[in-house]
């Protein structure tokens, strides 16, 4: 790879592995967006499951809705007309229980202690447990709170005036919140929703003359939190393997650019090296002819004799550069063409180059089947076959053999050129379709190589292209049993 060529190949590199990676973040991060909503969405939903369980229960057991008193009301500013105070009292024996919350029992136990606080607030604030005669939830083993295992807190509100259903609690929210969010709650025309300012779940159904609401904290729908962070990890570990994969893979995608930008400076500065030659000695001739000025034309016949010959040399290149660029422009043209008659075409071109086997003492042998149509264009086919036919002549030593052979295999064409002589090296087969290349020493004896007249390298070239614009292929074996046998195989029409 030329020096020129390396920056423009980096350059794509790094396109090709940013842009990769920018798809792959965009896939992750949508990915693990809508892990994290579904699992934020799951337990939500959780929540309100649980909440709505609770308020079920609770209404579905009289007792623990009181009907009437004695309840006691919300301490001054609690409830709905204002200011929260310093405690809520709940049960029906509320009295009792706010004048001595934590009086030991008649055994010397300690009272009942306080759920667990929740909300905004915390645990600072929290209120009382309750009614003495509720015993707190179970948990653990076969009376294990079940669905209940989120912690909820259960209030009858009616009124201004509050009760803590403890038997359906196993948290409390702190007084603090308490009224506000039982306002809330009571005001919000849903049946349950989120209260943003106090940090709670609720859930919510009519008992009586007043409301049955169940409250949960609003961190139980937080577990989407750590989930994200785990992803965020799994994320860059695997952004990282995946640019450790990039940088292998821009090497392997972008092996045919390299490739054909090799190709391209390769042609380009062999075609300037053929070029030269003709050019250099038609300069040389004009040279000539000019210090001879005074000589008459005929003296200088053999000038213009040199300089006429090295001009066709050059045509007949520019010719065939221009057929290895005809066939990847005008495929799509010649798709369409009517059938033609293929073994026409093969038995004309075999009885042209039949005088030149002559000429050179072959054995020429050609075996045509009749009737063998195909699709393409006719003067493009005939270029194929007569390089094909010219390269057999010129690569067989005196007194060898060729032979062209065409047939029909199933839904094919095939032609086969087989020429004695001398084998192709294995090394030199796969590169036989390239352009300018030329494996003469490996061809030909000494004798062969002076009377064979001098190639570009470009005949082969044009006839595989020619062979892939007509859907078909140009192959080559060659052993020192059976010869070089160039095979070209083409649907039929």
């Amino acid at each position: 790879m030329s020096q020129a060529a390396a920056p423009l190949l980096r350059k794509l590199r790094l396109k090709f592995i940013a842009l990769n990676m920018a798809l792959a973040c965009v896939v992750l991060a949508a990915s693990f967006a809508t892990i994290c909503y579904m699992d934020y969405r799951s337990d939500v939903d959780e929540v309100y499951r649980t909440l709505a369980i609770t308020v079920n229960r609770a209404g579905e057991r009289p007792q623990l809705v009181p009907e009437h008193g004695p309840l006691l009301p919300a301490p001054d500013g609690i409830g709905e007309t204002g200011d929260t105070g310093n405690e809520a009292t709940y049960g029906p024996d509320a009295a009792m229980q706010h004048d001595n919350p934590a009086a030991p029992s008649e055994d010397g136990a300690p009272a009942q202690e306080a759920p667990l606080a929740i909300g905004s607030a915390g645990g600072e604030d929290a209120a009382e447990t309750g009614d003495e005669q509720f015993a707190p939830p179970q948990i653990g083993g076969p009376h294990g709170m079940g669905d209940n295992a989120l912690p909820v807190a259960a209030y009858y509100y009616e009124s201004g005036t509050i009760a803590q259903i403890v038997d359906q609690s196993s948290a409390a929210v702190p007084d603090s919140l308490l009224a506000g969010a039982l306002s809330l709650a009571a005001a919000d025309p849903q049946t349950h929703g989120y209260l943003a300012d106090a940090g709670l779940f609720f859930a919510k159904r009519e008992a009586g003359h007043g409301l049955i609401v169940a409250f949960a904290d609003g961190g139980a729908a937080s577990s989407w939190q750590g989930l994200a962070w785990g992803l965020a990890g799994v994320g860059v570990a695997a952004l990282g393997v995946l640019f450790l994969l990039n940088l292998q893979l821009s090497t392997w995608a972008l092996g045919p650019v390299q490739r054909a930008w090799s190709q391209q400076q390769q042609f380009i500065a062999d075609a300037s090296h053929e070029l030269k030659t003709p050019l250099t000695v038609i300069l040389a001739n004009n040279a000539i002819l000019r210090q001879r000025g005074g000589e008459t034309v005929a003296s200088q016949g053999q000038w213009i004799e040199s300089t006429q010959m090295e001009a066709e040399r050059m045509q007949a290149l520019v010719t065939d550069m221009l057929d290895l660029a005809r066939p990847a422009t005008t495929a799509s043209a010649e798709q369409p063409t009517p059938a033609l008659d293929f073994s026409r075409l093969v038995e004309g071109e075999a009885l042209t180059f039949e005088a030149v086997a002559f000429e050179r003492s072959l054995t020429w042998e050609a075996a045509v089947a009749e009737g063998v149509s195909v699709r393409g264009n006719a003067s493009r086919l005939q270029r194929l076959v007569a390089v094909l036919l010219d390269n057999a002549c010129k690569y067989t030593d005196e007194g060898g053999t060729a032979e062209v052979t065409l047939r029909t295999e199933g839904a094919e064409a095939v032609l086969s050129v087989r020429n004695s002589g001398e084998p192709i090296a294995k090394e030199d087969l796969p590169h036989l379709f390239d352009r300018f290349y030329r494996a003469d020493k490996a061809r030909t004896q000494a004798g062969v190589q002076a009377a064979a007249p001098e190639g570009y390298g470009l005949g082969l070239a044009i006839a595989a292209d020619i062979a892939q614009a007509h859907k078909g292929a140009l192959t080559v074996s060659s052993t020192a049993e059976e010869g070089t046998v160039f095979t070209l195989r083409l649907p039929l029409a």
